[in-house]
C-alpha cells in the first residue's frame, strides 16, 4: 500500500501546486518538500521491496542529490511563511552546497551506460547488502544513507528555533494579523510534528536494515514505521486541500510602497469606527462590506491595517472600474494595486468573506442595468452592452444577469419599458 500512497500524495501535491503557486510562491517550497519526501520514500521501496531491476537502475543513486535539498526546502517554506517573503538572497544558495557536492561525487556514475546500472541493479536485487557497501561516487554510499536524514534533522532544529523566536515576538509585532497567525502556527507545528514522525520512522527502518547482516525485508515492509510513514505522507497534502487558507501564509503589513498611491491616499480605519457606505453601492457589497467589516472591527485579533486594505480593495474595484476589463482577475487586481496575491486572498476569504467573482458579477450587472436605464439601447445592442460591461460572451452576460437580477436582460428591458 505504501508506494500507492506515495504516488497519490505526489498527485495531490501537483494538484495543490497548480492551484496555489501563483497565489503564494512559498507553496512551491512546500510542494517541493513533499515531492522529494515521497520520491525518497518510493526510491527506498523500490530498493528494499519491489525487486525491479529496471526501476532500481533508474532510481538508485541517480536521484541522490535531490535528497539533500529536502532540508533547505523545509527551511525556505517555514521562513517564507513566517516572514511573508519568498525572495532568495545570495546566502541562500549555500544551502544547496551538500546537494552540489553529492552531484559532483556521482557525476561519473551518472555518465555511465545504462547497461552498467542494470548490472549493478541485478547485483543489489540478488544481495541487498551491496547497496550498503558499494561505492558509487567519491565516498561510500553509507555516507549518503546517514547524511541525508542527519541534515534534515539539523534543518528541523533550525526551523523550530525560528518558530520559537517568531512566537515570542507575536505580541509586540503590530504588522502580524493575529487570527491568521494562530491558524498557520498550529499548521506549522503539526507539519513539523509529522516530519519528526517520518524522520523517526525512517531512522528505525534504516537502523533495522543496517544492524542485521541479512535483514528481514518482508517484516520491514509490514512494520508499524512503514504504516506511520504512509499516513504522514498522505496527511500533509490532504490537510492543505481541506484547509486551503493555510497556504496563504501570514500576510504581514509591509512598509509603505510609493508605487501604491491608491492605498496611501486612503484614510486609515480606526478600530472603533464603522466603515461608511456609499449610497450607490451594490447590494452584495452593502451587506458584506458593512456587516462583515463592522463585525470584524469588534474582534480585537483582526489587524486593523488589513481591514483598511480590505476596504481599499473594494473602493479600488468600484472607483477604477477595473471590473469592466473582460479579463479582470485576481492577478490583474494584484498588479494594479501592487498588492501580493496572497494578501488579497487573505482579505477576501478571512475578512470580507466574499468571492471576487461575486463582486465582479454584481458590479458588471449593475453597470449593464445602468446602461439600459440610460437609454443606450437606442445606439447599442444588448450584446454590445454586455461586452461594454465586461462580459466576454453573450451566454455569460445572459446567465450572470439572470442569476443576479432574476430575469434576462431582454426581460429586464421589457419590465423597464412598461413602467
Amino acid at each position: 500500500m505504501h508506494p500507492y500512497i506515495s504516488i497519490l500524495t505526489i498527485f495531490l501535491t501537483i494538484l495543490m501546486t497548480y492551484h496555489n503557486w501563483n497565489i503564494n510562491r512559498n507553496s512551491i517550497f512546500l510542494s517541493g518538500f513533499i515531492y522529494v519526501l515521497c520520491s525518497y520514500s518510493l526510491m527506498h521501496y523500490v530498493l528494499f521491496f519491489e525487486k525491479s531491476v529496471f526501476l532500481l537502475a533508474i532510481f538508485y543513486n541517480n536521484t541522490a542529490p535531490i535528497g539533500f535539498i529536502i532540508g533547505p526546502l523545509l527551511y525556505f517554506y517555514v521562513r517564507g511563511t513566517l516572514f511573508d517573503n519568498s525572495k532568495f538572497t545570495k546566502a541562500d544558495y549555500f544551502h544547496f552546497v551538500p546537494a552540489f557536492i553529492n552531484l559532483v561525487s556521482i557525476t561519473p556514475y551518472l555518465l555511465t551506460p545504462f547497461s552498467y546500472k542494470l548490472a549493478l541493479a541485478q547485483r543489489i536485487v540478488k544481495d541487498i547488502m551491496v547497496a550498503k557497501t558499494f561505492t558509487v561516487g567519491l565516498y561510500p554510499n553509507i555516507v549518503n544513507i546517514i547524511a541525508r536524514p542527519t541534515l534534515l534533522c539539523i534543518y528541523l532544529v533550525l526551523v523550530l528555533v525560528m518558530l520559537f523566536r517568531f512566537w515570542t515576538k507575536i505580541g509586540t509585532n503590530k504588522r502580524i494579523p493575529k487570527v491568521q497567525t494562530r491558524k498557520v502556527l498550529v499548521w506549522l507545528i503539526s507539519f513539523l510534528f509529522i516530519i519528526l514522525l517520518v524522520i523517526v520512522c525512517f531512522a528505525l527502518l534504516s537502523y533495522s536494515f543496517l544492524k542485521e547482516p541479512n535483514p528481514d525485508l518482508a517484516k520491514l515492509k509490514t512494520s508499524l514505521p512503514m504504516d506511520i510513514i504512509s499516513f504522514c505522507l498522505l496527511a500533509i497534502p490532504v490537510s492543505l486541500l481541506v484547509f486551503p487558507e493555510l497556504l496563504y501564509g501570514i500576510p504581514q503589513r509591509k512598509k509603505k510602497n510609493n508605487k501604491n498611491k491608491f492605498l496611501e491616499s486612503k484614510k486609515q480605519i480606526k478600530p472603533d469606527e464603522t466603515v461608511p457606505l456609499k449610497s450607490n453601492t451594490v447590494n452584495v457589497l452593502q451587506n458584506e462590506e458593512h456587516n462583515v467589516i463592522q463585525e470584524d472591527l469588534q474582534v480585537k485579533d483582526i489587524e486593523p491595517r488589513f481591514i483598511e486594505l480590505s476596504q481599499s480593495i473594494l473602493d479600488y474595484i468600484k472607483e477604477s472600474e477595473i471590473f469592466l476589463n473582460t479579463n479582470f482577475s485576481m492577478e490583474e487586481l494584484s498588479r494594479s494595486m501592487n498588492v501580493p496575491k496572497h494578501h488579497l486572498y487573505y482579505c477576501f476569504n478571512s475578512i470580507l468573506k466574499v468571492k471576487l467573482t461575486k463582486i465582479r458579477a454584481e458590479l458588471r450587472v449593475e453597470y449593464a442595468k445602468k446602461l439600459i436605464e440610460d437609454g443606450l439601447l437606442d445606439s447599442l445592442t444588448l450584446d454590445a452592452i454586455g461586452n461594454k460591461a465586461g462580459f466576454s460572451s453573450r451566454s455569460s452576460f445572459q446567465s450572470t444577469f439572470k442569476d443576479e437580477v432574476g430575469c434576462t436582460p431582454g426581460e429586464y428591458l421589457k419590465i423597464k419599458s412598461t413602467l
